[in-house]
Order: C-alpha cells, then sequence, then structure tokens
C-alpha cells in the first residue's frame, strides 16, 4: 500500500509532538468530565438505586458532540493555515515540487495529515462516549452519522485553511485569515440573514403594508455555515429533527421552503463542493507549471 510522503511525514512528526498529546489529553479530560457531570447530576437529581432517565445520556451526548465540534473548528485550522506557507518560509517547498511528487499529491498529504487529527479526536474521545450507550438513547447509526459529520466538518475547514495557507505568503496570516473565514462562516452567514430581515421590516412599515418580513434567499448562507448543518443533524438525532427549520422561521416564514427541509444534506453537498474547489485552487496555485 503506497502511503503519501507528505502525509507520512506529518503522522511521524505529530506522534512526535508533546503539543498534540496534550491537545489529545486535554480533549479526553473535557469529554469525560462531560460524562461524569451528567453521570452524577443525573444519579443526584433521581438516586442512585433510581432508573436514569434516557434525557440524560442523549444530553450528555449532545454536550460531547458539540465539544468536538468546536475542538475541530478550533484545531485544524491551526494545522492547515501553516501548511503550504510554512514551507514556503522554511524553503522547503521549491525542494517538494522537484521531487516525483505532483501538486495534488502535496495538497491531499496535508489535508490527510489535519483529518488525522480528526480521527484522532473522535477515536481517543470513544472510551467517554462509550458510558452513553450503558444508559441506551443513543445507537451505533447514531454515533457513526456523527464522526461522518465531524468529518465533513474536518475537511470543509481543512481545505478552506490550505487554499489561504497557499494564497497567503506568511504562516500568521494564512492562519489567522482561516480563522477570520471560519467566523464569517459562522457567525456572519445569521448576521447577514438578521440584517436582511431587518431590512425587510423596515421596507415593511415603511409602505405600511400587511406582509410578513423576511430575509429571502439570503437565508441560503445557512448553507455554507457548517453549524447549521450540525445542528440539524444533532437535532435529527436527539431532538424533534426541526430545530434548524425553527431558527431559519425567525428570519420569515421558511416551513413550506424545500431548501431549509433538507438543509442538512444540501449543506453537505455544497460544503464538499467548496472543499473541492478550494483544494483545486490550492494544487493550481503550487503548480510550478502555472507560473
Amino acid at each position: 500500500m503506497n502511503i503519501n510522503p507528505v502525509f507520512e511525514k506529518k503522522i511521524k512528526r505529530h506522534t512526535r509532538s508533546i503539543k498534540i498529546s496534550m491537545v489529545v489529553c486535554a480533549s479526553n479530560l473535557l469529554l469525560g468530565s462531560i460524562a461524569l457531570t451528567c453521570f452524577f447530576g443525573e444519579s443526584t437529581a433521581v438516586g442512585f438505586m433510581r432508573a436514569a432517565s434516557y434525557a440524560m445520556p442523549a444530553r450528555c451526548y449532545m454536550m460531547m458532540a458539540y465539544a468536538l465540534f468546536a475542538m475541530i473548528l478550533v484545531s485544524v485550522p491551526a494545522i492547515t493555515g501553516g501548511a503550504i506557507s510554512l514551507e514556503r518560509e522554511r524553503k522547503t517547498l521549491d525542494v517538494l515540487l522537484t521531487t516525483n511528487l505532483n501538486p495534488w499529491k502535496i495538497i491531499f498529504g496535508k489535508l490527510e495529515s489535519a483529518l488525522s487529527m480528526v480521527f484522532l479526536l473522535v477515536f481517543s474521545a470513544l472510551p467517554a462516549i462509550a458510558l452513553i450507550f450503558a444508559f441506551g438513547g443513543i445507537s451505533f447509526w447514531d454515533l457513526f452519522l456523527l464522526i461522518g459529520i465531524l468529518l465533513v466538518t474536518g475537511i470543509y475547514v481543512g481545505s478552506l485553511g490550505i487554499c489561504c495557507s497557499v494564497v497567503f505568503k506568511k504562516t500568521t496570516l494564512a492562519t489567522v485569515m482561516s480563522y477570520v473565514i471560519v467566523l464569517l462562516l459562522l457567525v456572519g452567514t445569521a448576521a447577514a440573514a438578521g440584517i436582511s430581515f431587518y431590512v425587510s421590516k423596515l421596507q415593511i412599515a415603511g409602505q405600511n403594508i400587511y406582509v410578513s418580513p423576511s430575509a429571502g434567499k439570503v437565508i441560503y448562507l445557512f448553507l455554507l455555515n457548517p453549524l447549521v448543518s450540525f445542528v440539524g443533524l444533532i437535532s435529527q438525532q436527539i431532538g424533534n429533527g426541526h430545530e434548524v427549520t425553527t431558527i431559519c422561521n425567525q428570519f420569515g416564514n421558511y416551513y413550506s421552503d424545500f431548501v431549509v427541509s433538507h438543509i442538512v444534506p444540501i449543506s453537505i453537498i455544497i460544503q464538499m463542493a467548496l472543499s473541492a474547489l478550494f483544494l483545486t485552487i490550492a494544487g493550481r496555485k503550487i503548480n510550478p507549471l502555472r507560473k
């Protein structure tokens, strides 16, 4: 089996890095604390000898899932933000390009190393997540879907970070811009929908007509937001499955909107398409034959 040399080099470096070990340790401590807090909180509320409520494992699962999601959003841009720019600063990028490795292998090797961090965080958290199965309410299929959406998020954010690392020459600037764009995807999409809804409200008030204000098509910017697709999946697993629709309806009436009703699969498809676009831009940008 042929292993990408760039990926292999990064894996060896990660296994020897004290920083990676500290991140994994902190992650497991956080998730373990969440699980134990939920367990003892439920036991104290209902008594140690009474049957536990199924709401407790669901609540614990939700908190641990959001913790993993947050850690991926924080850690992946830090890894990929300097993936190419750091090689450029060390004067090793030109050396890599003169080897048998084509630009795509370099790009995908960097992305694979970032995804290995996602897998490391998720699979190291399995012992803590296993406590949930002792109470029931969460299936292995739910866990499989959780790993899938976390992987999609890692690819999406990682591809964005690699693209920034290619476009911006300095590692610091590339990393900062990765975090800025991720923040815009998380907060900026909601802000844009809110502004559009408020403008619509002002226009209706000025015309003195009886029409419900709406953000219009601006609400579709939520398709770019990884948090929205994540919330949608978690709500389908342990909620009523309509939390995202309820959120969207704060900006207008979208109960019968097809895109909003199917926002999770559509957003995943769009995010994967954008990931492919980011990687294509990065690969073409570092290709010496196109300079």
